[in-house]
Formats: structure tokens, sequence, C-alpha cells
């Protein structure tokens, strides 16, 4: 396996930390990876290696105001800045290798921007892994502080507080949790208007599901506490209903990271199958 750090520039000429994972012999496919909320794609470093090392490259960014790239921390002026640096990655992907199949794989956050992607932009993918989206999260937000959010979006939107999500939730594994938590390149940081147009965008994406045109794997741990795996459901029945090549896989008891889940084996052997099936189709 073969692996490199790069830069981009996006498309405001924010400069955008790029990786590389290639495999030994020429790729079969390239995984495009959309890293989760907080968070960065060297995060995926072993789970990266367990495509590479079946034969897919796979290709990621830390998009802006996360990991290694600039931007505020926690903030975006509008969803659309998100899309415009995956488009990076993607053509990216293009240059790379113009001729092999794309797939797209978004966790969290990423399962939010990469369900959009493919929703509102042009793309030829083979198909998308979804993973944990953040269409909505596993608790709804109290009217009140909706309310005072409202009025910091109007007059200051650069306002920005701890996330307060559940970390300690994200896997069974502890290790993996602590350290993400002593994690320096790790933010719990989120801007008032970051929060307005993740929250638009998850309503978007469920009253347009069934616009999804390619196939489609969605997974979630029901015992999630970071974000809904009935909202992930939700979604992937209403697509359904028109593009019978959306799948939903459920994980029983199983936590929010489930690349990091104890049982990431079984999950990345279930992943690979669903990949291999549509690839051969």
């Amino acid at each position: 396996m073969n692996y490199k750090s790069t830069t981009y520039s996006s498309f405001d000429g924010m400069k955008l930390s790029g990786y590389i994972w290639e495999p030994k012999e020429n790729p079969k496919a390239i995984i495009n990876l959309v890293h989760g909320f907080g968070e960065y794609s060297e995060r995926y470093d072993q789970w990266a290696m367990r495509f590479t090392d079946k034969g897919f490259l796979v290709h990621a960014i830390d998009y802006r105001g996360h990991g290694k790239s600039e931007g505020k921390r926690g903030h975006i002026s509008n969803f659309e800045e998100f899309l415009n640096d995956i488009d990076v990655i993607v053509k990216g992907s293009k240059k790379l290798y113009p001729e092999l199949p794309q797939y797209i794989y978004g966790h969290s956050l990423g399962g939010n921007i990469v369900t959009n992607y493919i929703l509102k932009r042009n793309n030829d993918f083979k198909g998308a892994i979804i993973s944990s989206p953040w269409y909505k999260l596993s608790f709804n937000p109290s009217a009140f502080m909706l309310f005072l959010a409202r009025i910091m979006n109007k007059v200051y939107p650069k306002f920005t507080q701890k996330s307060k999500l559940e970390l300690n939730a994200l896997t069974h594994d502890k290790k993996v949790v602590d350290d993400y938590l002593e994690d320096p390149l790790v933010h719990e940081k989120i801007s008032t208007r970051m929060f307005f147009e993740i929250y638009k965008s998850g309503d978007w994406i469920l009253e347009n599901a069934k616009k999804i045109n390619l196939p489609v794997l969605i997974q979630h741990g029901n015992s999630d506490k970071i974000t809904s795996y009935k909202a992930s459901k939700e979604f992937a029945e209403k697509a359904k209903e028109l593009n019978k090549e959306v799948d939903y896989k459920e994980w029983p008891g199983l936590y929010h990271e489930l690349h990091n889940e104890l049982q990431k084996e079984e999950i990345f052997d279930f992943i690979l199958k669903w990949i291999e099936k549509s690839f051969e189709s």
C-alpha cells in the first residue's frame, strides 16, 4: 500500500488537505471518503487500508474547518461550500484514474454531505455508502434552544460553541474514544450558521429521498446516541419506493462510528460484498 498526503485548492482558494491510500497493484475502483463532523480523514487510516488490501484506492480530504485544512473551525457560510469541497476530491479522483469507476463513502455529517451531493450534483458514481448519517440528531434540541439559535443565526452567524454530543458513545471501543478525546486535530465547535445549514439540509434530504438514482447502501447502529437511525431508515424507505438498489442495514446495539466498532470486521465484509455486487452490475 502506498500512502501520500497532498494539498488542494477549493473553489474560493481555501487550502484543503488531501490523502491518497493506493494499493500496490493497479486499483480496480476509487472510493471517495468524506469524514464526519469535528474529525478528519486520517482517522480512517486503518479503515482505508482494509479497502486498499482489496484493491481499491481511497481518496479523501479534510473539508473546510476540519483537520489540517484551512477555515474557521466548525463554521460555514452555506451548505454549498461543503459540496464544492467535495467537487475537489471527485475531480481529483478523475484526474488520478479517469477510466476507473468511482464510489463515494460518507460518515455522519459526511453522510449528509454525500447524500446532498448525489442528489444535487451531476455524477457517475457506481454507488454510495452512507454510514450513520446526520440527517437528524438522535435527540431533539429543545424549542427554547432552537429559538435562541435562530436569533444568533441572524445577528451573529459565526457564533461558535461546543456541540455537546455524547462522545463516549462514538464506539464501544474505549481506546478509540480515549484517542478521540485527546486528539488535537479533533474539535467540538459548531457555529449557529453551520448548525442550521446541516439542520435544513437533513430535512431537504428526507423530502427528496425518492430522487436517488444510483445504488446506495445506508447503514446505522440502532444504539447510536449521536445521529438518528430512524431518520436513516425513513430515508431508505422513501428512496426504495422508486429505486430498488437502495439497501438499508441496521446494526443492533451498535454506536455511531461503525468503522470503529468491535464488530468492524463483520461491518467491513458486509460493505465489501455490497460494493462487489454493485461493481458487477
